[in-house]
């Protein structure tokens, strides 16, 4: 439904008269334009002998006012202002000096019936300055159309109104105000759309048989935005008459011959040009924020021709967050080769080296930092442990429990970096991701470990010399 149409008309209540008694007296004495109307009370003051008079004069449904002492007033087709002027000559020609002035104090209130394509039909109470949108508000249907709306004035007279034109153009005169013994009629909607996309006023509309899709787009629509991709306007409709099978058509608005008719619950979208512009992918550690975490995000970017890499960064700044590792992204080609990238570096310093031109497609990797410090070897709980920066090997070497004093002596350990370089323990600060290893060096762990394999070792040999010496020596003794 057209969102404008679908909450209440105006800022008074939908269900019932608009205003207070006293505001619409105030309303209709200001307006030069009210029509006398049936129910309308007025009141004629004036003078005489120093005393103030005060007559209350009030209108019948035959639209005649009876002016007590004086004569019958017919007041059909008569503004309020006309009334007045004539009630108050009557005075002064009778009584000079009377100084009579008269004043509505109760606007007139009527029945409208209201039928048709309606929740159900009613007689709604209005006032000859009511709106027919406001009344129609509280008993249309979803299917209610707001683009024929049928009057039947009280001596017959028929015309339609399109209130949503009232709204779009304000035109008025197709949101008149309602008048004594009128008939409001409404019925079902012809067709209903929806518009999508790069237009100025997106949303869903009512559509009369002769609008078409040139109409909706720069009527209803208020033409295509900048950024429009007139060439490819999609049009899809859910089903069609002859085998309830949908379709889906594209036509290019930049012709002007161009042009479709709609049907009922077609779907019109324009999409933006930058859909079909070139695009990256940021892959890896974007937008997580929780540490230990590795689950990746992928974020499409849309791209210019020869746009760089320092562009494209900036853009995502605020994805990055302390788990991505901005010092070991690469550039994945659409040919498989890998591009290092120092993202860190290129957004503090915008060093050029750095600055890759991008590709379509290109697929920019972020890994993810673990922020641990991993202990293994001869420690008694090997495992990782939280980095907290500035803290020492030792720090981390008594998370774990301290050495293995079985298998380890010296308090020597061995320092790699997430590459797997290999750091001396005294130079290195340690960083996220680092490995701290203590060897196994204790001279009695290996004797332990290989002392009974040595042992058995050494006895074989020690065996087999003996008993090739026997042999040596038995042979050399026996006679020839």
């Amino acid at each position: 439904m057209l969102p404008i149409l679908l909450f209440c008309f105006t800022p008074f209540i939908c269900w019932g008269i608009t205003g207070t008694s006293s505001e619409r007296a105030a309303a209709a004495a200001v307006n030069p334009n009210y029509p006398v109307t049936p129910g309308d009370t007025y009141s004629i003051s004036y003078s005489m002998e120093d005393i103030t008079r005060t007559i209350q004069v009030i209108v019948d449904r035959n639209f005649l006012a009876q002016v007590p002492g004086f004569r019958e007033f017919d007041v059909k087709d008569k503004t309020y202002y006309e009334f007045k002027a004539e009630v108050e000559d009557l005075f002064n020609s009778f009584y000079p000096g009377s100084v009579p002035v008269m004043t509505i104090t109760n606007p007139g209130v009527f029945d409208i019936l209201i039928k048709g394509e309606v929740q159900y039909s009613r007689e709604a109470a209005a006032w000859s300055f009511e709106r027919v949108s406001t009344l129609i508000d509280s008993v249309k249907t979803s299917y209610t159309s707001f683009r024929k709306i049928e009057i039947i004035s009280r001596n017959g007279d028929s015309r339609f109104v399109d209130i949503y034109k009232s709204l779009r153009t304000g035109d008025m005169s197709q949101n008149p105000y309602v008048s004594f013994g009128d008939t409001i009629i409404l019925y079902p909607y012809e067709k209903q759309i929806s518009l999508e996309g790069e237009v100025r006023r997106p949303g869903t509309y009512q559509l009369t048989e002769e609008e078409t899709l040139s109409d909706v787009i720069t009527y209803q629509g208020g033409g295509f935005t900048s950024i429009a991709q007139k060439q490819e306007v999609q049009i899809k409709r859910p089903y069609n008459n002859s085998n309830n099978e949908g379709n889906t058509f594209y036509l290019n608005m930049e012709d002007p011959e161009t042009n479709m008719e709609l049907m009922d619950m077609d779907i019109v979208t324009i999409a933006q040009k930058t859909s079909y512009l070139p695009v990256v992918h940021f892959q890896g550690a974007i937008g997580t924020s929780t540490e230990g975490t590795s689950v990746s995000s992928k974020v499409n970017v849309t791209i210019t021709e020869g746009e760089r890499l320092s562009s494209v960064a900036r853009k995502m700044e605020n994805q990055f967050t302390k788990v991505s590792d901005l010092t070991r992204a690469y550039i994945v080609r659409s040919d498989g080769s890998n591009i290092p990238v120092n993202m860190e570096e290129l957004l503090l310093s915008g060093r050029s080296s750095d600055d890759v031109i991008l590709m379509d497609r290109d697929i920019i990797v972020v890994p993810f930092r673990q922020y641990f410090i991993y202990v293994t070897g001869s420690v008694m709980s090997p495992g990782a442990y939280p980095y907290i920066i500035n803290k020492s090997w030792e720090y981390y070497i008594s998370l774990a429990g301290g050495f293995n004093v079985d298998e380890h002596t010296g308090r020597k350990v061995k320092i790699y970096d997430v590459y797997g370089e290999k750091y001396k323990q005294k130079e290195r600060i340690l960083q996220p991701e680092d490995v701290v290893f203590a060897p196994r060096n204790h001279p009695m762990y290996w004797i332990g470990e290989y002392g009974t394999d040595v042992a058995l070792i050494v006895s074989t040999l020690a065996s087999s010399i003996v008993m090739y010496n026997f042999m040596a020596n038995t042979d050399y003794n026996t006679p020839r």
